[in-house]
């Protein structure tokens, strides 16, 4: 009867390290951020006793000019971000499928800028493009053409942070797409070709929708980094010029630790949350109605 009873409860109890984890690094946090959502606290007010004030700061951001202007920022940096990461990672994923020479070189070369700290392609692409001495500026005035204000133009900077996330991020996208590549059997190609399709249609026929749950999987990913994403923007540029970067990720960093209004970023932060779950779930949901 013993050896039963712990036969019964020997799942639970190696699942209980695991659980242990998930409820102090992810259920405590969570629930400790909407707690605070939910009253009135700062640096100022921390040691006192915190004022419940229910969804005003809520509302709040709802009535902020610069949460708007934050939530434009990110929809401009999180669109570019995922469609150039993963079309330039598919592009590169499918090349070096291909039995070239030199190919394995190649990955191992490409997966550099996704192993460099955010915080040094921050600054080095904050060298490349800097207005006076940068690098594609000098490139430019050697062409004979006049130089752009890559991070002090309110109409560029977004574009230019999307090309420094391009960079770092899309070498994720290339290996975790590589892997599905290799998923796939040799012997489906060599079908298609005896039957006379061309190398397009066995992309578009073959490739595409066998590499689909792998591509579910990568947007959400790079999707969920990209909105949380801020320590390149932050080093780069600090939101400027006048909040013209200011992602949603930056701006409850800066509410919170900047401005030391630690309710209001709370708020924002458990909105990001809420906004990765819809897009999770959105993608998902393309996966499930493309399967039927």
């Amino acid at each position: 009867m013993l050896e039963q009873k712990v036969g019964r409860l020997q799942p639970y109890l190696l699942l209980a390290p695991a659980l242990a984890i998930l409820t102090a690094f992810l259920l405590f946090p969570l629930t400790w951020n909407v707690y605070l959502s939910l009253h009135d606290v700062s640096l100022i007010t921390i040691l006192s006793d915190w004022k419940y004030v229910g969804i005003k700061n809520f509302v709040n951001l709802v009535q902020d000019s610069d949460f708007h202007m934050s939530l434009l920022v990110s929809l401009m940096f999180v669109g570019g971000s995922v469609a150039l990461q993963f079309f330039v990672g598919m592009v590169l994923a499918v090349v070096l499928n291909q039995q070239i020479r030199g190919s394995n070189t190649l990955r191992a070369i490409f997966i550099i800028p996704w192993t460099v700290s955010a915080v040094i392609t921050g600054f080095s692409f904050k060298f490349i493009f800097n207005d006076s001495f940068g690098i594609m500026n000098y490139g430019l005035s050697q062409l004979g053409l006049e130089p752009v204000s890559w991070l002090s133009d309110p109409g560029t900077v977004v574009w230019t942070l999307v090309v420094a996330n391009m960079w770092h991020g899309t070498p994720f996208t290339v290996i975790f797409l590589t892997a599905g590549l290799f998923s796939i059997s040799p012997v489906l190609y060599e079908a298609a070709r005896i039957d006379g399709a061309s190398k397009i249609k066995g992309f578009f026929y073959i490739t595409l929708p066998l590499l689909r749950p792998f591509v579910i999987i990568n947007l959400i990913l790079i999707t969920m980094w990209s909105v949380n994403f801020f320590d390149l923007i932050l080093v780069m540029t600090n939101g400027g010029p006048l909040f013209s970067s200011t992602t949603s990720s930056l701006f409850m960093y800066r509410q919170a630790f900047e401005f030391g209004l630690l309710s209001k970023g709370a708020a924002v932060g458990f909105l990001l949350i809420a906004t990765n779950l819809v897009l999770a779930y959105s993608y998902i949901k393309l996966l499930r109605s493309q399967d039927k």
